[in-house]
């Protein structure tokens, strides 16, 4: 694709099918379709998919992708063409295009002969009023005992008449025994859209402007923003709001283009990025070695002659493939590299799939019928027009109220720690964060002219909207869509300035937010909801009792709340008249901008709602909906909310008094809900119980609301845990292992055994998945500790990972794993975050607030603690004695080795899991014995190999001048905590012994006469260890 700038490619039994946006699929992974991945490239988008079939747009053509295999009969045959019919009828009679493979034969599209497959697919076309677009009788198929033509392509009318040049490509190397297929679509609107020259949207519409931040020379940067502080406003206060906004966009513009490049639309590259001049030779060589096998099969030949010139070609054609294959390893190995310096950069975000292309976002690739569906679901109209929420004429103004200094610098602050996307003019927070140093007083004095006069310019209000798929919902549906809104950073500032106030405001003078209302809210989090939660459940099960919880959904909160809710919400919270105005202004004439199909700009007017992604709508979402949190609840209920996700909760003594109660909570809130204008989704409505564990349930537990029948279950998600009716979160672990077992696996390609990231950055992926499956860690710590499947099954988690962390081998014991990488067992490290929640929120009981030192001292004393338990449950261990058995005098010091990293082969040497005869024999069951081969030794083990075996005297010399005479593991090891080049020593002593002794073994294995337990075996890991020598 890349050496022909091919658009659009039809692949039938791809290899894989990556999870990228433009690949699309079928259900079995037989047959793919492929975009251009490009900012010029027509979007493509999912129609249906099916065992053997996928249909997507692509501009105005739908693109039908075929493969049915040759060992299924004629019946399954014709099942399959009807289920295809049902997808292709539904897009005639317009522009229909089908490709791929279907293992037929007919003379309507240039085979000599006709099977019964070919004739019912070529009369299935006549049905559909298809037309064959294969031309020529060139074969698409080629094998050693012969060629035929079974790739076919069908166009509608309409398509036919745009398909040109189709042909086969006979002089191409496919590696594959199908040829490759070409045509052009004569149409250039379906292929190749203008493009700005300077990389801008098509359609001539400019997109904004995009700066290569990694580029940025902060010096200059300083230089320019100095330079434009000297241009000094005009005298007094600040008038001309707007004036004053557009100069600094300008002015940032300016500042930006001299500090650091701007990002521009590459040209499509030529080759892949592993492609070589050799891999060019080889390729060259490749395709004239088939084109005289195949020459030679059209004169007479004899059977010798066209074995060995297929044997040449056969051979040529596996030269090259292993070629690729080095080639393909030495640049991931390249890029590898770049971890060091930045572990969360290309590699990372390739395994954990979140690397995006400069392709079309979601709005372009999506229909006009489905886009403006989905667009004017997620931003409704109420009344038909835009609404103006409440304001008033600022009132009581005096010069105290300006924006102070610590105000900015705690905006700015704020900022310094974020890394989001801009918005729509380009300029990245980076770039504000270093320019206010020197431009900050006028930028001060613009947001104090905003509250002095209750504006909110008109630009900080425009919002690029971004669209964010949902997993698991159909394309179509806009409940598969999460709308963010892209801001200015500017505007952004200014946010941060009134939350600060409005935050301020509710504490001290109030009335404050309702006490079960965690979301956005400062000091408060999912753990404080759910302990809440937990608490009530907790208060009624410990009589006796029953407790349920209802989980609301409310369609679409955030973008459906409406302004005035929002303005009768500041005037009973009394805040202050300047800054109702202001937030009135904020609310009044917002719109998003997005670019439909073509990049065609558009534009869409908000009457309603918060944007999603500014800094003042999550507040102003908690300020409208605290009437259906503030309102009084009959005994026996409660309600939790973590912004839109609204927990009801009842409890009683009997299954159904909490029944009953449960019914009224729940008709009693959503009643209040609906009064602000919100619709409740109670058909996604969920429940769940909680009791003794030998209470029965009644069967089927359920409440029904306005004639829903609501089931009440054992198990429900909220807030990212999944809470179960005895509250000992077996199930929660349960569903978690798969996810945790998926990033596991992911970055078991970023850390090999030989190579790869250092030490630091393997061990700050550890953290990376220990955040993950520790989340909620202070409500279920105690737990866990009582469960030993949950305990057992994150043990096995931690310890696949160790081993990648560690490069140690695949049977090594969690706990020498452990300790070898100096990372804290997880279940310990959640005792630790509970023990530390526990303290925090005794402070928040007295309304204090602790200090960073005296946080900074309470980390160091849970942690030191976990390390004590940890110590002491070394101390019982019955597996893994060698490495354990070291470490652990000196566990505290070998945990805290920051700079230094452990090689490969020192792992082995250091948990005795290597290339040793006692392991061969053992635990890997590749030799007879465990006779050491260099030796004498009946046993070689990998204490043998570091003390005794006389064939390593002189490297042994070398290590006993650095570490000293005694060359225990445990002396060895306190050697290397107390000296650096000891450890260089220990490093330098394992790289040459065992790379010798594995190099032994790789002879042994290829010995023709060796016991058949040590040959060679086959296998993946095999052939990636191999190809290292090749």
């Amino acid at each position: 694709m890349a050496e022909w700038s091919i658009d659009l490619a039809v692949v039938a039994e791809p290899y894989r099918v990556p999870p990228r946006s433009w690949w699309i699929g079928d259900a079995d992974g037989s047959v793919t379709v492929i975009g251009k991945a490009s900012a010029g490239a027509l979007p493509l988008s999912l129609i249906s998919r099916g065992s053997g079939y996928v249909a997507a747009q692509w501009g105005e053509i739908a693109v039908v992708g075929v493969y049915f295999s040759p060992n299924r009969d004629l019946t399954q045959f014709s099942a399959y063409l009807d289920r295809l019919a049902v997808v292709i009828r539904r897009q005639l009679p317009g522009q229909v295009l089908v490709a791929g493979d279907l293992n037929s034969k007919s003379e309507d599209w240039g085979s000599p002969v006709s099977n019964a497959r070919g004739r019912v697919l070529a009369e299935w076309g006549a049905e559909l009023g298809l037309i064959v677009l294969n031309r020529g009788s060139a074969h698409t198929c080629v094998r050693s005992n012969g060629g035929s033509i079974v790739d076919v392509t069908f166009g509608s009318p309409p398509t036919a008449r745009r398909v040109v040049g189709w042909r086969v490509v006979v002089g191409s190397e496919t590696l594959s025994d199908h040829r490759y297929i070409r045509w052009d679509v004569s149409d250039p609107s379906l292929g190749r859209q203008p493009r700005h020259p300077s990389g801008g949207a098509r359609g001539g519409t400019p997109l904004p402007p995009r700066w290569a931040l990694k580029r940025l020379d902060e010096d200059t940067l300083m230089a320019a923003a100095s330079a434009k502080a000297m241009e000094e406003p005009e005298p007094g206060p600040c008038d001309d709001v707007e004036g004053e906004v557009s100069w600094f966009r300008e002015a940032m513009t300016q500042v930006c283009d001299t500090a650091m490049p701007r990002i521009r639309a590459l040209p499509s590259r030529k080759a892949v990025y592993w492609w070589s001049t050799e891999i060019a030779q080889l390729r060259a060589t490749c395709v004239r070695e088939r084109l005289r096998y195949t020459r030679c099969r059209r004169r007479r030949h004899t059977a010798e002659e066209a074995a060995a010139l297929y044997a040449a070609y056969r051979e040529a054609k596996k030269t090259l493939q292993r070629a690729i294959k080095r080639a393909k390893d030495r640049a991931w190995a390249e890029l590898l590299e770049t971890l060091n310096e930045n572990p969360w950069g290309r590699p990372y975000l390739m395994v954990r799939k979140k690397l995006t292309s400069g392709g079309p976002r979601i709005t372009e690739g999506l229909s006009p019928q489905v886009l403006g569906d989905v667009i004017s679901a997620l931003f409704p109209f109420y009344g038909g027009g835009v609404g103006r929420p409440p304001g008033q004429p600022v009132q009581d103004w005096s010069d105290e109220l300006g924006v102070t200094e610590g105000e900015l610098a705690g905006a700015v602050g704020r900022l310094r720690r974020k890394n989001t996307a801009p918005g729509p003019d380009g300029i990245p927070g980076r770039a504000w964060v270093l320019a206010l140093r020197v431009l900050g007083d006028r930028l001060r004095r613009l947001f104090t002219a905003c509250l002095r006069t209750g504006r909110f310019p008109p630009k900080w209000k425009e919002a690029a909207l971004v669209l964010l798929q949902k997993e698991g919902r159909p394309a179509e549906s806009p409940s598969a869509y999460r709308p963010i809104c892209l801001l200015d950073e500017a505007g952004k500032l200014f946010e941060r300035v009134l939350v600060a106030r409005l935050q301020w405001h509710l504490s001290r003078t109030g009335p404050d937010l309702a006490d079960c209302q965690f979301g956005f809210r400062e000091g408060r989090s999912t753990v404080d909801a759910i302990k809440r939660v937990r608490a009530f459940s907790d208060a009624a099960v410990s009589r006796g009792g029953v407790a349920m919880a209802v989980s609301l959904d409310i369609a679409n909160a955030f973008n459906s709340l409406p302004w005035e809710c929002i303005g009768r919400a500041l005037e009973y919270h009394r805040v202050p008249p300047y800054m109702r105005e202001v937030i009135g202004d904020y609310l009044r004439d917002r719109a998003v901008s997005y670019r439909a199909r073509y990049g065609v700009p558009m534009r869409r007017d908000m009457c309603c709602g918060v944007p999603q992604g500014s800094v003042l709508g999550p507040v102003l979402w908690n300020l409208g909906y605290n009437s259906v949190l503030r309102g009084a609840l009959l005994t026996g209920l409660g309600v939790v909310c973590y912004a839109d996700d609204t927990l009801v909760m009842a409890r009683g003594e009997t299954w159904e008094e909490a029944t009953r109660l449960a019914k009224v909570g729940v008709t009693l809130v959503v009643g209040r809900i609906r009064a602000l204008g919100l619709t409740v989704a109670l058909h996604k409505t969920e429940a769940v119980y909680f009791k003794l564990p030998r209470q029965k349930p009644p069967p089927r537990p359920h409440i029904t609301v306005e004639g829903v029948r609501i089931e009440v279950r054992g198990c429900m998600k909220y807030l990212g845990l999944h809470l179960d009716s005895h509250c000992n979160f077996r199930e929660h672990f349960n569903r978690m292992a798969p996810r945790i077992r998926a990033a596991i696996n992911s970055f078991g390609s970023l850390l090999p055994n030989v190579g790869g990231p250092r030490d630091r950055v393997r061990r700050l992926y550890m953290g990376v998945v220990g955040s993950m499956i520790l989340y909620g860690a202070p409500v279920w710590s105690k737990e866990l500790e009582a469960s030993r499947g949950s305990l057992a099954l994150m043990q096995g988690l931690q310890r696949r990972l160790a081993i990648r962390i560690t490069r140690a081998y695949g049977t090594t014991p969690l706990e020498a794993a452990l300790a070898v990488s100096g990372s804290l067992p997880w279940d310990l490290l959640a005792g630790a975050y509970a023990a530390m929640y526990e303290w925090r929120d005794a402070f928040r009981r007295r309304d204090a607030v602790p200090t960073p030192s005296e946080v900074k001292e309470a980390r160091m004393q849970f942690r030191q603690l976990a390390m004590a338990k940890w110590k002491e449950r070394l101390a019982h261990v019955r597996v893994g004695l060698r490495a354990v058995g070291a470490i652990r005098p000196v566990l505290e010091d070998w945990v805290d080795r920051r700079p230094n990293g452990l090689p490969f082969r020192t792992v082995q040497v250091l948990t005795g899991h290597g290339c040793f005869g006692e392991y061969l024999y053992e635990k890997a069951r590749r030799e007879p014995t465990s006779r050491c081969h260099h030796c004498d030794e009946v046993r070689d083990t990998a204490q043998h190999t570091l003390e005794v075996c006389p064939s390593w005297d002189e490297q042994r010399r070398v290590l006993r001048s650095v570490v000293g005479d005694d060359l225990s593991l445990p002396a060895v090891v306190e050697a290397m905590v107390g000296s650096r080049d000891a450890w260089s020593a220990m490093i330098s002593f394992c790289e040459s012994v065992m790379m010798r002794k594995e190099i032994a073994e790789r002879e042994r294995e290829e010995d023709p006469l060796a016991d058949p337990i040590r040959r060679r075996r086959g296998g993946a890991r095999a052939r990636a260890y191999a190809r290292r020598f090749l």
